[in-house]
């Protein structure tokens, strides 16, 4: 899709990127067929497990309201998303440590090692097995 993943960490109502979008300009794109896509596949495995309380639950609470003039039953993503220029190391590591810290400052674990949807394990303990990353080191 024409980047580089620099760094990820996934939470239960969120996640966070760093990514190098080439060109720039292309950032608003790449997220916008990242979150189709993984909404598509959140739907379906949700929709594909209704023996699953929590897949029901979920569903439910992603479904829109008949209120919403929308083509879609569901919203999986917020609309919008937030970006910030990354143009120093010093500010790349700044970002990748508070994204990595997430997962502990929400108490969700004691350290980042603990998390597993996150690449810490890759930059830290050499883990790339369950996302391909871009090392920028």
């Amino acid at each position: 899709m024409g980047f580089q993943l620099i760094g990820w960490v996934l939470m239960p109502e969120h996640f966070h990127l760093l990514i190098r979008a080439e060109p720039v300009a292309s950032t608003s794109r790449i997220m916008q067929e990242l979150k189709k896509r993984t909404a598509q596949r959140i739907l379906a495995a949700l929709e594909g497990n209704p023996q699953r309380p929590w897949c029901r639950k979920m569903l439910k609470m992603v479904r829109l309201p008949a209120s919403v003039h929308s083509d879609s039953q569901f919203r999986v993503w917020q609309r919008r998303y937030y970006t910030l220029g990354v143009f120093t190391e010093k500010k790349r590591l700044e970002k990748l440590s508070y994204m990595h810290a997430n997962p502990v400052k929400r108490g969700l674990v004691t350290s980042p090692d603990r998390w597993p949807w996150s690449s810490f394990r890759f930059y830290h303990l050499g883990d790339s097995s369950l996302v391909s990353m871009d090392c920028i080191c």
